[in-house]
């Protein structure tokens, strides 16, 4: 008997925008701002809304090299994309609605109750921390205090 196997691999919105913002840096280092813009856009938008600030520097410099073509980009992707996600939300949700907006403002500006997921105090987010990033975490926390100290200018 031949028995096949599918394989697939789930739709995880940070995976999506990890796989945007390495096509998205791989555009900008062959001199593409406008499509790199874009490309963020298209990982903020349909991926997750979050990853907004890893997106930025990118952005920033973006715009500052080649203004009009990456902001012309940028915001025609973003309406564009921002109306379609409109429209689905719209046909099942049965109103007019916006998922991209909604989650930014329960998680950003606290609209919702915070009992829902649970509430924790701030050790518990050092020991996750620690147990995330293990010695990197202290290394990043020690680098908050380094960084005001440092005299030395790296960047050009």
């Amino acid at each position: 008997m031949n028995r096949e196997i599918y394989l697939h691999t789930g739709f995880l919105p940070s995976s999506f925008s990890i796989y945007a913002m390495s096509l998205s840096s791989g555009l900008f280092l062959l001199e593409k701002p406008a499509w790199a813009v874009a490309v963020a856009a298209v990982g903020v938008i349909l991926g997750w809304p979050f990853s907004i600030l890893a997106f930025l520097p990118l952005t920033f410099y973006s715009l500052d090299k080649q203004f009009k073509q990456a902001f012309l980009s940028g915001a025609v992707t973003s309406i564009a994309l921002l109306a379609l996600s409109i429209l689905v939300d719209h046909c099942y949700y049965q109103r007019w609605t916006s998922s991209v907006f909604n989650l930014l403002v329960y998680n950003v500006l606290g609209g919702g109750e915070s009992h829902l997921y649970g509430t924790e105090g701030p050790l518990f987010y050092i020991r996750n921390g620690f147990n995330n990033f293990n010695f990197c975490f202290i290394l990043a926390l020690l680098f908050l205090g380094i960084l005001p100290n440092c005299k030395k200018k790296v960047c050009p």
